[in-house]
């Protein structure tokens, strides 16, 4: 079974319908201890949920004959166990991509008087341990990189980690747990962070937007929603903190947007047409440089709140939280690349579709 991870590969719409044979007989393949499960076990359904949010990604899987009505006993139970290794890889007939590499954390025995038995096994990847317990810890004159390299190398997690600019005389990770302290550290930076499988990712915004596939509406597309909302916007941040060069409270401010994709207006520039809407923080900082990196990432993070957008197409194992995403047939100001903040994947008796949300910054 392949090795889950985040592809940097772009695809053709019809690339993908050649590789998966039409779309037609979704299958999916799912490995637990390293054993692939056998066909005696009656998959009803799996539905695997990826986030680049403040939660681990997590799979459910429904097995309609896991209990023996002679013997009163459920079937598989070693197969089936709290902590056990999973890997979970969907597509067609015989070609298959992972979507999922974790633990099983949970099972459910639901009895239904129309349904019968039911056995629902669901679990979560890596960052379900990362989220276990909370941490007293100071790092000295170190940068938020390299505390971040430090953090998956507890993990055992493979780092892909692009370096923040500056040494820190102190970080302090002060009672959170490890994932939340890191994507609190990537926030302050406007930093990407997510796990996928035992890789954990902490890197710089709108990097390898290349779009995994480009999705047509009206074509492959089944459903979309786009919406544009200036409710999360600003004009402009200013960053007040305590500069003790100086021995006095210093101003900085925040600078341009990156944009993503074609279109010419951010948020700030759509309300600075109407007035002045600037967000004042109070923030420890050690110096301006580290201010003006916190200003910068704050109304960068905001700005992504601009474009909003779900939508379901056929499934396609390869569009996962994380990847970039292109759209067409939409409108001028709608065929544009999107950055995919959550992706579902669900395989049941009706087919396999995946459903996916969007974010963006310009209109």
């Amino acid at each position: 079974m392949a090795q889950l991870q985040l592809e940097s590969n772009s695809f053709s719409y019809a690339d993908l319908e050649k590789k998966y044979g039409n779309f037609f007989a979704p299958a999916a393949e799912i490995s637990v201890n390293g054993s692939k499960l056998s066909d005696k076990i009656a998959i009803a359904s799996v539905r695997v949920d990826t986030t680049i949010d403040s939660t681990a990604d997590s799979f459910t899987i429904r097995v309609t004959n896991a209990f023996d009505w002679k013997t009163s006993e459920w079937l598989w139970k070693n197969v089936f166990a709290i902590g056990n290794p999973i890997d979970i890889q969907l597509g067609y007939v015989d070609k298959f991509a992972p979507v999922f590499s974790g633990y099983i954390t949970a099972i459910t025995a639901e009895f239904q008087e129309a349904e019968g038995a039911t056995l629902i096994v669901s679990g979560m990847d890596l960052s379900f341990f990362m989220m276990k317990g909370t941490r007293m810890q100071t790092w000295n004159e170190k940068k938020y990189s390299e505390v971040v390299q430090e953090i998956a190398s507890r993990h055992k997690a493979t780092p892909h980690i692009d370096a923040t600019p500056d040494k820190l005389p102190t970080i302090s990770q002060n009672m959170m747990d490890d994932f939340h302290f890191v994507q609190h550290l990537a926030r302050l930076m406007n930093y990407d962070f997510f796990v996928v499988g035992k890789h954990l990712y902490f890197r710089k915004p709108l990097t390898q937007t290349t779009p995994v596939v480009t999705l047509a509406w009206g074509k492959e597309i089944r459903s979309l929603s786009i919406e544009h909302n200036l409710s999360e916007q600003l004009t402009g941040v200013k960053i007040r903190f305590w500069d003790d060069k100086e021995q006095k409270v210093v101003l900085n401010e925040a600078g341009a947007i990156a944009k993503l994709g074609g279109n010419s207006k951010t948020g700030k520039d759509v309300l600075a047409k109407i007035g002045d809407y600037t967000e004042t923080l109070y923030m420890n900082a050690s110096s301006a440089s580290e201010a003006k990196n916190y200003a910068d990432a704050y109304i960068n993070h905001r700005s992504m709140k601009l474009v909003t957008g779900t939508g379901e197409c056929n499934g396609i194992p390869e569009i996962r939280a994380g990847r970039y995403l292109k759209l067409t047939g939409a409108g001028a100001s709608y065929n544009q690349p999107y950055y995919v903040t959550a992706a579902s994947h669900i395989l049941d008796g009706e087919g396999y579709v995946t459903r996916f949300r969007l974010g963006g910054n310009a209109v």
